[in-house]
């Protein structure tokens, strides 16, 4: 069979140059298809554009909550051809019997241990069933070589290859869609695995794509080890406490690390108990930045703006952070009642979500009524520290301890906040979303698309 693999993106966020990383999905769903079948992948965010008349077989659609609009749009496209359109990714697996409006069938959750393979089958021998899903969270102790060979590796000025040692996560935060996704529990791939992968990767440049790359330290210690004479350079995500570990930091850096996203979610003090991520005060996270940087790596920061505890102060507490501890760059995320979280639940039962047009869910955009003040006073704390950080001055300010190895950090260290307060500046975030006053938030998706009448699979 021919299969065309898709990741959708809405028009406003394709771009070139901006550090979007390269996604790891695609690929390794078209390393586990049988080498019977032709496979091809087209990815909208690099400008690709899908020829909807193309001789294909079977279309797969990977779908996170703020491509979906456009995903259900292509599938509409291609169901009209008549060909067999199957779903997968996060917001297919926690709203799966929306997706299916839309296509054939869905794959829920991960679709390793045979399951993609039974999804061909049955396409082949006209038994598909509407629903694909694992009895369990597949072992990821067997090496799937992702065909890299079919994808854009840019991500802004870099050339870049993403990875992963491992998925799920035990923090459990309740605005993060990973432990519905993939589990509270940490599953690793063997050690032997990913420097199998490592090595066959041509890019100098690394991107681990787990959500917390140093949780099992005896795992990350050999890891970084082995990773050393492989003279690769990577970033990936971990938590403050890294600091902590010494030898751990060290090796790090050592295997090539150039920095890390920690997320730091809320600096109130509020915050810093609910989540415990970090260390529990604004002093200790504080130095914690200044450890990774006399350690040779640099910290991409991630805060969260419209929790339920925060109120206006909490825009002068971050910024104070950011002042403070200098890191090399600040995500700024609006909060977002993600589906499958429990923030989703609590909102939706409160009627807090003033959207539910899936586009505007990309975690830049106000989109909630917050609790602690209004919804104006969230956009406009937003926009401001916002516009402080990703400043000239400020960007300046924060270079100096940040660009202490050379021309590579200096380039990652521009290109993440250049490309920030371009996306800043574009204005697509500086107002509120929502719905019009005769459009009832009731998360009908087809007020937004409709989907086409389902063919008769022969």
């Amino acid at each position: 069979m021919k299969i065309l693999l898709i990741s959708p993106c809405p028009d406003d966020n394709q771009r070139h140059e901006s550090m979007a990383i390269p996604q790891l999905t695609l690929p390794l769903i078209a390393g586990l298809t049988p080498q019977e079948h032709e496979i091809k992948i087209v990815e909208e965010v690099h400008n690709e554009v899908i020829d909807f008349d193309q001789e294909v077989d079977v279309v797969g659609i990977s779908i996170m909550t703020q491509t979906a609009i456009r995903g259900y749009e292509i599938a509409n496209e291609f169901k009209k051809r008549g060909k067999v359109v199957v779903f997968g990714g996060i917001h297919a697996t926690v709203m799966p019997k929306e997706a299916i409006l839309f296509g054939d069938a869905v794959v829920i959750g991960e679709a390793e241990n045979g399951l993609w393979e039974q999804v061909l089958h049955d396409i082949e021998s006209h038994s598909l069933k509407e629903f694909y899903k694992l009895d369990k969270y597949p072992e990821l102790n067997h090496y799937v070589a992702p065909r890299r060979d079919l994808v854009q590796k840019v991500a802004g000025r870099f050339r870049l290859a993403p990875i992963e040692t491992g998925r799920g996560c035990p923090y459990k935060c309740d605005f993060c869609t990973v432990p519905s996704s993939f589990g509270s529990k940490q599953r690793h791939k063997t050690v032997d695995c990913i420097i199998e992968d490592i090595e066959s990767i041509e890019e100098k440049v690394l991107f681990f794509l787990d959500d917390n790359i140093t949780i099992n330290k005896k795992f990350a210690r050999e890891l970084f080890e082995r990773m050393i004479p492989l003279k690769k350079y990577w970033v990936g995500q971990a938590s403050a406490n890294i600091v902590n570990d010494k030898e751990l930091m060290k090796l790090a850096r050592k295997s090539g690390c150039k920095g890390l996203l920690i997320g730091f979610e809320s600096m109130t003090e509020t915050g810093l108990n609910k989540y415990r991520k970090t260390f529990g005060s604004f002093e200790q996270n504080v130095q914690a930045i200044k450890t990774l940087q006399n350690n040779g790596i640099m910290t991409m920061a991630s805060l969260v703006f419209g929790l339920d505890e925060d109120d206006k102060t909490v825009f002068d507490t971050a910024y104070n952070f950011i002042q403070k501890a200098k890191p090399a760059f600040l995500q700024a995320c609006a909060l977002t009642p993600y589906p499958g979280t429990a923030v989703f639940e609590k909102m939706k039962l409160e009627n807090r979500i003033l959207t539910d047009d899936w586009r505007q869910f990309d975690a830049k955009k106000v989109i909630i009524s917050p609790k602690s003040m209004t919804a104006d006073e969230l956009q406009d704390g937003y926009s401001n520290i916002k516009d402080r950080v990703y400043s000239y001055p400020s960007i300046l300010s924060r270079s100096l301890p940040n660009i202490f190895s050379g021309f590579g950090e200096t380039a990652l260290y521009f290109s993440l906040n250049i490309g920030a307060r371009k996306w800043h500046k574009s204005g697509l975030t500086a107002k509120i979303f929502r719905n019009n006053a005769d459009m009832p938030v009731d998360f009908d998706v087809t007020k937004y698309v409709k989907p086409v009448k389902k063919m008769v699979l022969a």
